[in-house]
């Protein structure tokens, strides 16, 4: 994730590390600031650690909601200088990773994952829905942004058909 994480950043980390887990593989989030106290509530027991307290080597990096590498610190930068995968909905994107989902049709980072997880079937348990609402709420202002879409309602909904509370 980036500097100063924001809702889309949180819930997007939260999301793809609780999918994979669930998967098999082992998944943390990591940003170079801590989980704002406002967002804590959507962690659940994911694991997060800071840029410089992630333990150990043998990491694949897969950065979310950063528009461009050096959005993840200088530390991040220098630990994964390809990264595996970028998931992201900033049209500035260009594409740093090995693999790049970029869709900037999409109003949030979670919107894509959303699709993504709920289109596939995959394991969205409702810790993983909540942090996908949260995202998508807002990184749209609530439903207010332009880039809010017939699309982003209808995973809305379903999110909240797996538990995600809009309150």
């Amino acid at each position: 994730g980036h500097a100063r994480p924001d809702g889309d950043c949180i819930g997007s980390q939260v999301a793809l590390a609780r999918v994979l887990r669930a998967l098999g593989p082992d998944a943390v989030g990591v940003n170079p600031d801590p989980v704002p106290r406002r967002l804590r509530f959507l962690v659940g027991d994911t694991p997060f650690f800071r840029s410089e307290e992630l333990p150990g080597d043998g990491w694949t990096a897969i950065f979310v909601d950063c528009a461009d590498h050096a959005r993840g610190g200088e530390k991040l930068r220098a630990r994964f200088p390809e990264p595996l995968a970028s998931i992201d909905h900033h049209l500035s994107n260009g594409g740093f990773a090995r693999h790049n989902f970029i869709d900037p049709g999409s109003a949030a980072t979670c919107e894509i994952l959303a699709g993504l997880f709920l289109d596939h079937r995959l394991p969205v348990d409702a810790v993983c829905a909540q942090a996908l609402y949260a995202g998508i709420l807002t990184d749209t202002g609530q439903f207010r942004f332009n880039t809010t879409s017939r699309r982003t309602f209808l995973l809305a909904a379903e999110l909240l058909a797996l538990g995600a509370r809009p309150a």
